[in-house]
């Protein structure tokens, strides 16, 4: 117990060691702590005690001469690397840390922790703190990089002409399925101040094959693709939401286009049983008007947009199940 409660020593340590980009001055090889303390213009002694913390949970390594190297669990905190955790980091333990500060209040109104804290929505924030939001995306993508794979491995996308993705931010997922897919064209649909940046990253080889959309999916979103996809978007928000985006998909789509929602599904009967989307759910209730869903939530879902439940597919991670409907 006293190592749960303290958990949080860790993180901070953790925030700390990427705010000072030590995992990126480590790159070129080990360094001395007195090198460390000129280059983060830190105190030495100070320094020390940070690193001995982080590396007795084995991020970077002491040597015996006294100098710090990294490996692979510090590998992770390295800068605009694939699957990279230090935007995660700085997100998680940056702007979001002081929700987690009102989460009783959450809990004994019901509203949002975030806004609590800061004083508006955490998408209001993103916009009025355009680097912070740049940065969230890069921590959303550093996580989908852990997933793809097994998403991609787990659904046949070559079947599809076109692919929509709602709230598909910087791009990944599609750049995945398009090359999964030689033969489908794809469409990545998000806020405008988000799809401005998403247009310059766009793969050379996938230029002719994807284009971006700005919208609001509570307005209208682009239509007549035979699928759509959304990830780590629908659990975003409260079920009123969810259907409104729901609907505006059903809308869009043709007779016999289907919908892949791409979100952590909790058993229906889990009590007592560990599952990441327990505890990302209070990462949700913390941020915004969502939640993580079972399966017979999300049927409800579906059904009151209009749409139809084919299946449940399970992926190798707990975080991203895929829930197939369709417009029948």
């Amino acid at each position: 117990m006293y190592e749960l409660i303290s958990g949080y020593w860790v993180a901070s340590c953790i925030r700390s060691a990427v705010q000072l980009d030590i995992a990126d001055k480590l790159l070129s090889g080990p360094k001395t702590l007195s090198q460390l303390a000129i280059e983060t213009e830190c105190d030495e002694k100070s320094l020390y005690r940070l690193l001995r913390a982080i590396t007795s949970v084995g991020i970077f390594n002491e040597k015996e001469d006294g100098a710090f190297e990294l490996n692979d669990l510090g590998a992770v905190l390295l800068s605009d690397v694939p699957g990279s955790v230090k935007p995660w980091a700085l997100a998680n333990l940056g702007e979001h840390y002081p929700a987690f500060g009102e989460l009783t209040y959450g809990v004994k109104t019901g509203k949002v922790p975030f806004e609590h804290a800061h004083g508006i929505p955490v998408w209001e924030y993103y916009k009025q703190n355009p680097e912070a939001g740049m940065n969230l995306a890069k921590a959303m993508a550093g996580m989908s990089g852990a997933v793809l794979k097994t998403i991609i491995d787990t659904y046949d996308f070559s079947s599809y002409k076109t692919v929509v993705d709602i709230g598909g931010g910087n791009g990944a997922l599609m750049f995945a399925v398009l090359n999964a897919s030689s033969e489908s064209t794809g469409i990545i649909f998000d806020e405008p101040y988000v799809i401005q940046q998403t247009a310059l990253l766009i793969p050379e080889d996938l230029k002719e094959r994807c284009t971006v959309f700005g919208g609001s999916f509570f307005e209208e979103i682009p239509a007549g693709a035979d699928l759509y996809t959304t990830k780590w978007v629908i659990h975003d928000w409260n079920d009123e939401e969810a259907i409104k985006i729901l609907s505006n998909v059903y809308k869009a789509m043709p007779t016999g286009g289907r919908l892949l929602i791409i979100d952590s599904v909790i058993p229906d009967d889990s009590r007592n049983t560990p599952h990441a989307g327990k505890l990302l759910d209070i990462n949700i209730m913390a941020m915004t008007t969502g939640k993580e869903r079972t399966l017979n939530e999300f049927k409800v879902l579906i059904e009151k947009a209009g749409l139809t439940f084919k299946r449940l597919i399970q992926t190798d991670t707990e975080v991203s199940s895929i829930v197939e409907c369709e417009k029948v």
